[in-house]
């Protein structure tokens, strides 16, 4: 896989991060964007250090000018895109009544619309290439949950999308993939806003049990190689898509219990 590209946002950390090195070992050229400029030098150090090689850019994935500033970095570095990876996102927990309109709107702007101009400014090379477009959704693409609207409704949004790409691309060889993990260990969760629109700084969930970065960098690379549609990623996430496909009423009183009974919830008082 010498001289191919891969191109990830939010890849300075968490999945993203993961995701860069795995594609990097994998022989990628690797062009990750984000906003903390000391976190990209760092793992770009990283990379480089283990003989690999990568670029990166501060941007606002919710800007169309900035994403198509890292996809011009992309192209006019290594020629090409071969992969492009919609990774960057953030999440609200809050009841839907309390929540910061403008909070809503940004989020919504990150994790749906940051995808959609990934995809318009980079789907000629992609094209080219006979590439793949990899989302990193999440169950909450297909199941909705209480105290998340604004990140539920922005994952179905890109579950949507997606879908609908994948269709129009049909005769392009190309390759569209929804990945969609359930609960991860990483700084996603602490960055997590609250309803005023501050991070809460801290989780409402044990980190028990939770999938690794690094485990989810290596199932998505194999459902980048074997062309995967969708990714499930555990038994519980398989079976959760189920019961909310054939039992949507037992799937909407199992969602709620789960909220409910989280670590401050926000459903106690409500």
């Amino acid at each position: 896989m010498k001289n191919k590209v891969a191109v990830i946002t939010g890849g300075s950390s968490g999945i993203g991060e993961a995701l860069a090195y795995k594609f990097s070992k994998e022989n990628f050229d690797v062009v990750i964007g984000g906003t903390n400029g000391e976190r990209i030098k760092s793992v770009l150090s990283n990379i480089k250090e283990k003989g690999g090689r990568g670029e990166g850019i501060i941007h606002d994935v919710s800007s169309s000018d900035d994403v198509k500033k890292m996809v011009d970095l992309a192209v006019n570095k290594f020629g090409r895109i071969d992969v492009l990876i919609c990774n960057a996102g953030i999440s609200i927990r809050s009841l839907f009544e309390d929540v910061d309109i403008k909070s809503f709107e940004k989020l919504f702007s990150i994790n749906f619309l940051g995808s959609v101009y990934c995809v318009k400014h980079s789907l000629p090379y992609i094209i080219k290439s006979s590439g793949s477009i990899i989302a990193i959704s999440s169950l909450n693409g297909f199941i909705a949950t209480p105290t998340r609207t604004a990140y539920v409704s922005s994952k179905h949004a890109m579950q949507g999308f997606f879908d609908s790409l994948r269709l129009e691309l049909k005769r392009k060889n190309v390759h569209v993939m929804v990945a969609s993990p359930g609960y991860v260990h990483s700084n996603f969760r602490k960055n997590t806003l609250k309803s005023d629109g501050k991070k809460e700084g801290k989780t409402s969930r044990d980190h028990a049990n939770m999938m690794s970065p690094e485990e989810v960098a290596e199932k998505v690379f194999r459902g980048y190689l074997t062309k995967k549609r969708d990714l499930i990623f555990t038994f519980r996430g398989k079976l959760a898509y189920l019961i909310k496909n054939w039992f949507p009423k037992v799937a909407d009183r199992l969602a709620y219990n789960e909220i409910l009974n989280e670590r401050e919830s926000l459903l106690k008082n409500y």
